[in-house]
């Protein structure tokens, strides 16, 4: 066990560093394992994440002058994605600064009205914070150059936590009328401006990555040398919730997250969902419990396309799972679903974390499966 690196399972390594800490993000792993599992498979060409959240390994990749690939079925992800390994120029900083500071000299009542299919946003946030983000929000999407657009609205989407009522607990959003709240105004341009630092500062330069819209099961695309990824943990949290305001916010649609729930891998419970017969491997868990026999039969559709589509194999960062009691050991079954369809596996990287699951808390491994080809 190598728990030095082990510990960059998390997002922690990753909040001080230019670009990677443009949006928070408590679900990705940090660029230090990116960076291991290239060195790892040798890979001299190309890297592909199925599961690219806010972009580490494509980023990683291209500071190391690798090609890269990244996927995700949230909208929110591939804009993160796309918007920190896009280049920008010294032009596009000084428009982005003397923008910034014109922003609110016009500040007046925005047409647009923000929502959210779960619940009106204008719970979680004070009138005038409410209103500043609708007015910023119209602001973005009439601005002629895209890119200082993309970086505002990036910017505005990771100043929704500091700016409101909430706090992200587990698998909801819980209401915290005690929280300091910091002027939307306030939070937008330490953000913005922490963004323009890192572009005139700590630049990253390499080929640009692609980043599409897609879902890892069903995904066709050009094959690669390796994949490196983390696709969502089998712990019943709907990140369409968890992200559901900056997902409504960015697309500017009531029902965004609705419509990526409705696509997403199976990790969480949903109404009405078909249940499929799981892989022999995934045990008498599997049947048991519905959520389980759905999540591995997905992952097997993710680990045949994976099988497909790169010449080596690759790592999938993965947590282990207690659901109504029963310890999943999704590393191992994972592995051995890839082992069936081809891949040989091991489990070199592993840290153990608590699982605060009632009536006590237990151990459960987070792990790095390696699969070669």
């Amino acid at each position: 066990m190598k728990a030095s690196l082990a510990s960059y399972f998390t997002f922690e390594a990753s909040k001080d560093l230019p670009i990677h800490r443009w949006l928070y993000y408590k679900e990705a792993y940090s660029p230090q394992i990116v960076h291991h599992f290239i060195s790892y498979f040798n890979a001299k060409e190309s890297v592909f994440d199925p599961f690219t959240g806010i972009g580490t390994t494509p980023l990683t990749s291209k500071s190391l002058g690798l090609h890269s690939t990244g996927i995700d079925i949230s909208p929110l992800a591939v804009f993160a994605s796309r918007t920190k390994c896009e280049n920008y120029s010294q032009k596009d900083a000084e428009e982005a600064g003397s923008e910034l500071k014109s922003l609110f000299k016009e500040r007046r009542e925005p047409d647009f009205r923000w929502d959210f299919e779960l619940f009106s946003p204008r719970r979680f946030f004070s009138k005038r914070n409410y209103n500043d983000i609708c007015f910023l929000r119209e602001k973005i999407e009439q601005m002629e150059n895209q890119k200082v657009g993309s970086l505002f609205l990036l910017a505005l989407l990771s100043a929704l936590p500091q700016s409101g009522f909430f706090i992200k607990d587990g698998g909801v959003l819980r209401l915290e009328r005690s929280k300091r709240a910091m002027p939307v105004k306030e939070a937008f341009k330490k953000k913005a401006k922490q963004i323009l630092h890192d572009i005139e500062s700590s630049p990253i330069q390499g080929p640009t990555p692609e980043v599409h819209l897609a879902d890892a099961r069903t995904y066709s695309g050009e094959n690669h040398e390796i994949f490196i990824t983390s696709p969502p943990y089998l712990n019943n949290i709907d990140y369409s919730k968890v992200y559901g305001l900056e997902l409504s916010l960015l697309s500017m649609e009531k029902d965004a997250s609705l419509q990526m729930r409705k696509e997403a891998l199976r990790s969480f419970i949903t109404k009405n969902a078909r249940q499929p017969e799981p892989p022999e491997e995934a045990g008498g868990a599997a049947r048991r419990i519905p959520i389980a026999g759905q999540y591995f039969s997905d992952m097997e559709k993710v680990l045949q396309n994976l099988y497909k589509s790169t010449e080596k194999g690759g790592a999938l960062i993965v947590g282990n799972a207690v659901l109504q009691g029963e310890h999943i050991e999704v590393d191992r079954i994972l592995g051995e679903i890839g082992n069936r369809i081809g891949f040989e596996y091991e489990i070199p990287l592993w840290m153990e974390r608590i699982a605060d699951v009632k009536p006590a808390k237990l151990k459960v491994r987070e792990s790095a499966v390696v699969f070669r080809k």
